[in-house]
């Protein structure tokens, strides 16, 4: 099949109603959906690459805003290990490295009073 759908295989197992309360849930999927238009990549008609563009810009740090560093890092863990793409792969690497810094606990804390 190639590369698998962001959205569909990947954000879908990671965001659940069971992970995060339902107005972050949406919050999160609307602004997903404007990405995937946005952006581009869809692996049904798109260029499933173009997501390391999506995950190095503002609205992916808009994501992590709203759904924590621990969430964050466990989506980009499962994207790191399913795409075979050496660009995506170093995007997924340069976040993960970013957000070594942070406190999960303390930021998610934070994140909340938002």
């Amino acid at each position: 099949m190639g590369e698998p759908d962001f959205l569909r295989h990947i954000v879908s197992k990671v965001l659940t109603p069971v992970s995060l309360d339902m107005k972050r849930l949406d919050e999160a999927q609307k602004l997903l959906a404007k990405a995937e238009s946005k952006y581009g990549f869809s692996s049904y008609g798109g260029d499933p690459e173009k997501l390391a563009d999506f995950l190095l810009s503002p609205d992916f740090t808009n994501l992590i805003f709203i759904i924590g560093i621990d969430l964050t890092k466990k989506l980009l863990n499962i994207v790191y290990d399913n795409y075979s793409s050496q660009k995506i792969k170093d995007a997924v690497k340069k976040i993960l490295d970013e957000l070594e810094g942070y406190n999960s606990e303390e930021t998610n804390q934070l994140m909340m009073y938002k």
